[in-house]
């Protein structure tokens, strides 16, 4: 008998330089809950990664960039939120993002159909 398959298209994209990753879904996902809690501590906790991590990995890519991505309100309590240019990343992240999965499983179709031909009687 023959057997069918459901396909289901994951990626996991980053951008890299040598050996040293630039960005990510990680660290978009950090971005976003950043912009969500208006804390690092809060942010990195709810993606289960611990602050130290969480401000190692941004000060990477900050370092790399050349950049602030994230920057301390004036106001008190002071919170975090996202400069410019880390909304912009963000966002050109996420498009891209989509864009990719978009062709991915446009390609994964196609392959499906190869390995799930119709019946031939």
């Amino acid at each position: 008998m023959k057997q069918t398959y459901e396909s289901q298209v994951g990626l996991n994209i980053w951008l890299k330089s040598g050996d040293e990753t630039i960005f990510c879904q990680g660290r978009a996902l950090l971005l976003e809950r950043i912009k969500e809690h208006g804390s690092l501590r809060q942010a990195a906790k709810s993606i289960n990664m611990s602050y130290r991590a969480a401000w190692g990995k941004l000060k990477q890519t900050q370092e790399i960039l050349g950049c602030d991505l994230i920057t301390l309100t004036g106001s008190r309590p002071q919170k975090y939120k996202l400069t410019e240019h880390g909304r912009d990343i963000l966002e050109a992240f996420e498009s891209w993002r989509e864009n990719v999965e978009k062709y991915a499983a446009s390609e994964a179709r196609t392959l499906m159909r190869i390995l799930n031909p119709p019946d031939s009687l």
